[in-house]
């Protein structure tokens, strides 16, 4: 058996809280003797825009389902709040680890954030190990003949299928952590002082409630997918969105479940079907590539032409509310901010349609709507 090349590793989790084919987690296990589990709960968590009290408590139900999976390897979950290069500092100071292992980010903010924690362990000379996990592909991996990067999804998306997958790795049995090191409390929402609006009902979190969700769209509504998934009244998607946020399910087994679901079927219509939902990953991670290689378009519009139109202003205009509370007048757009409101979820087909309404009728910009 080969000897451990690391005393003690911090696992970071970051957007993927689960044990199993968890490719940090499974290599900072193999290679070193024992392993810190550390969340870090950023400062901007619950107070940002992007952080309300639904997505909070989803994240909530993620740590509280992580927590107990670790306690049953014989491990426990450490979380702190802060920043996430200092947090590790100090942890690093305080366990004397001499390796950080985590999952590479492709957003933009997650990369300045592991940028620097690199830094802080070169500086005070700690091995970082960081590997690919929330996407198939990275942006890097899928680019034109000349080495460029896709504007274009369908020619990515050729590019994207074209190689090879990569394959799940297995989920550690027992991991040993230190005694000792302290930690804060699991969070709730009274940690940031939110709560939930009323008759919001969130779908259950966790790990086991991810598998249990892709098991039950491959049996029933993904045969379906192809003919279905644009028919905002059937219930026809996989509703793993959420899950593949925060990683309680990777987007490898993801992927190679739902191949080996398409192997399997026993006609035409169901294996196009599965297919099809295989495509609606490479559109997600379509999107990350455009903004890991662009990565203004999360402040500015793609195409430069549409830059510097003459967009109204939400704070005067009631439109922009009537739009957030589903009171437009006009039904399909009414229906899917209902259905936010009521279960933290909507249709990715409606997901268009109130975007675009938001932006080409009422000419608000995108990121208004982000921000509510």
């Amino acid at each position: 058996m080969p000897q451990p090349r690391h005393r003690l590793a911090i696992h970071w989790f970051r957007r993927d809280l689960r044990l199993s084919d968890n490719m940090a987690l499974w290599n900072a296990v193999e290679n070193a003797e024992e392993v810190i589990p550390l969340y870090v709960l950023s400062h901007w968590q619950g107070t940002h825009h992007w952080t309300g009290p639904g997505r909070q408590q989803f994240l909530c139900g993620c740590l509280e389902s992580l927590s107990k999976n670790l306690e049953m390897t014989g491990s426990r979950l450490t979380v702190r709040g802060g920043h996430a290069p200092d947090i590790i500092e100090t942890l690093i100071r305080e366990s004397r680890a001499d390796a950080v292992y985590f999952n590479r980010d492709p957003d933009p903010h997650g990369r300045q954030i592991e940028d620097q924690v690199r830094q802080r362990c070169r500086q005070i000379g700690v091995a970082v190990c960081d590997y690919k996990d929330t996407v198939l592909h990275e942006p890097g991996e899928v680019l034109t003949g000349s080495g460029d990067p896709y504007r274009v999804y369908t020619p990515y998306s050729r590019t994207w299928f074209a190689q090879a997958k990569p394959s799940p790795v297995g989920r550690p049995k027992t991991i040993r952590t230190p005694e000792g090191v302290f930690s804060d409390p699991l969070p709730s929402l009274d940690h940031w002082k939110l709560s939930l609006p009323d008759g919001l009902s969130l779908p259950a979190a966790g790990e086991r409630a991810a598998r249990d969700r892709l098991k039950a769209a491959l049996s029933g509504p993904l045969q379906k997918y192809a003919a279905q998934r644009n028919d905002p009244a059937a219930d026809a998607t996989s509703h793993l969105g959420p899950d593949l946020r925060y990683g309680t399910i990777s987007v490898r087994e993801v992927f190679h479940q739902a191949q080996k679901a398409a192997d399997q079927s026993q006609t035409a219509s169901e294996r196009d079907s599965i297919h099809t939902f295989q495509k609606q990953l490479a559109w997600r991670e379509f999107f990350m590539a455009i903004m890991g290689h662009f990565p203004n378009v999360l402040d500015e519009e793609f195409n430069p032409q549409w830059r510097g139109l003459d967009w109204n202003d939400p704070e005067k205009d009631d439109a922009f509310n009537r739009w957030c509370d589903g009171r437009t007048g006009f039904p399909i757009v009414d229906a899917g901010m209902q259905e936010l409101w009521h279960t933290g979820w909507m249709h990715n087909r409606v997901r268009m349609v109130v975007a675009s309404f938001l932006i080409k009728d009422l000419l608000i910009r995108w990121q208004e709507g982000a921000k509510w």
